[in-house]
């Protein structure tokens, strides 16, 4: 009796477990409190989340000093010292000059570097929104995967009771003569490779538990407290996908890296106004102001002042402003064909991870609705005809085997299908700040 309560509660372990059922696919994911919790984390304490949050800050801290005005200089000086003894008062010619010169660039030099930098700090925002998709989306897999490490460790604990009572059960069989040898030798084989999957997924769930720390910048080791998966439930949460023309649509529209390629597009093109600008004179407007001393101490010479306005001639603009604008033209034709590139990847990430996730709820409900609870009946008429004889030990083994292992299915499957379906909000959802 023990044997058969053992079969038929390890049979109802996965597909009987209750759980809360979900109205949509993104509520499903938003109301998951751990992964919530873990992304928070992360977000907050993930250093190439710090480095790229910082980049943004320095980009945007350089657009007002690349808009402003160069310092302008000032000189003082002595003139017409009279040797050998620097006589200071002794002739006209002496006097003591201030000067300040201001470098004035060309109108509009100015508001084009500026530009250039804006961009660049619209680059580098854009930049900061990938990664945060990023890590959520690592955070995502690596979480979901540890779930299902936990899951399917505790699915095998019970095959494990189950094996151990059918190695009691047959050997006891066998010392009476009512069963074969090979029934205990069988059982014993069954339970120890089960051993051997168990040492494999506590190292996956080492290795997946590891992988959530770093995201969240913590120790290898350090300890989290994860809620089994229940298929059953995530497959009651299923609704279907939009279109993938409006899941592509939509991720054209809001994915940062796309706006990341529109910066780095607006960036060239005001690098070509600079340059082409470069090739315009400048201008330095020059005052000076020349104090003549008394001569002898006694006759007062009238002071100076001077105004200069400096232009700087471009003679030599072919030879460099003007390749320096081929460049940039050239930076700029680079540019747009990375986000024209950009695109087509994004549509393709879209259209294959909407594909997955397509594919992971009908395998999902499959499992669930179709292959679980067959592989159950299927246990409990073989255990009947078991023990009344007319089915073999090694036939309950293998369809015990075959149940196991669509549980273990069904849960790799409900994990990635959570994981896929981050993967695809995180492509198509709309840019907010953090």
């Amino acid at each position: 009796m023990r044997f058969r309560q053992l079969f038929l509660s390890a049979s109802a372990f996965v597909i009987g477990s209750p759980a809360p059922a979900h109205a949509q696919d993104s509520a499903l994911v938003a109301r998951d409190s751990g992964l919530q919790s873990l992304v928070a984390e992360a977000l907050a304490r993930n250093p190439t989340v710090a480095q790229r949050q910082a980049a943004v800050r320095a980009a945007t801290l350089r657009i007002r000093p690349t808009g402003s005005l160069p310092d302008p200089v000032l000189t003082v000086g002595v003139m017409d010292l009279l040797l050998p003894h620097f006589d200071f008062n002794r002739s006209d010619f002496t006097e003591v000059d201030v000067e300040l010169s201001q470098e004035i660039p060309w109108p509009g030099t100015l508001g084009a570097r500026s530009g250039v930098m804006r961009a660049a700090a619209t680059g580098a925002r854009a930049e900061a929104g990938v990664v945060r998709r990023e890590v959520i989306t690592a955070m995502a897999a690596a979480y979901y995967r540890l779930r299902y490490a936990v899951t399917a460790l505790e699915t095998l604990r019970h095959q494990r009771d189950l094996l151990e009572a059918a190695v009691q059960l047959s050997t006891t069989r066998y010392s009476t003569g009512s069963a074969p040898q090979s029934d205990p030798l069988q059982a014993r084989l069954a339970r120890d490779r089960l051993q051997s999957e168990a040492f494999a997924l506590e190292s996956e769930r080492v290795a997946a538990l590891a992988a959530v720390n770093a995201l969240r910048n913590r120790a290898p080791g350090d300890s989290l407290g994860v809620v089994p998966m229940d298929p059953a439930g995530i497959r009651a949460g299923i609704s279907p996908l939009p279109s993938s023309d409006s899941l592509v649509s939509l991720a054209l529209a809001a994915h940062p890296r796309l706006a990341a390629g529109r910066a780095a597009v607006e960036q060239a093109t005001r690098i070509i106004q600079v340059e082409r600008l470069g090739a315009r004179p400048d201008f330095t407007l020059t005052a000076r102001y020349g104090y003549r001393p008394p001569i002898a101490g006694t006759f007062k010479l009238p002071d100076f002042f001077s105004v200069f306005l400096g232009l700087r001639v471009p003679i030599w603009a072919w030879r460099k402003q003007s390749r320096l604008a081929d460049a940039a033209r050239a930076d700029s034709t680079a540019a747009a064909a990375g986000l024209r590139d950009a695109e087509l990847q994004l549509s393709r990430e879209v259209t294959e991870t909407a594909a997955r996730v397509q594919a992971s709820q009908q395998r999902l409900g499959l499992l669930v609705d179709g292959v679980l609870p067959t592989a159950r009946g299927t246990v409990e008429s073989v255990l009947r005809s078991y023990q009344v004889g007319r089915a073999e030990f090694l036939t309950l083994l293998s369809v015990e085997d075959a149940r196991y292992r669509a549980e273990l299915e069904a849960v790799a499957v409900a994990a990635d299908y959570q994981a896929q379906l981050v993967m695809l909000r995180q492509l198509t959802a709309p840019e907010s700040q953090p």
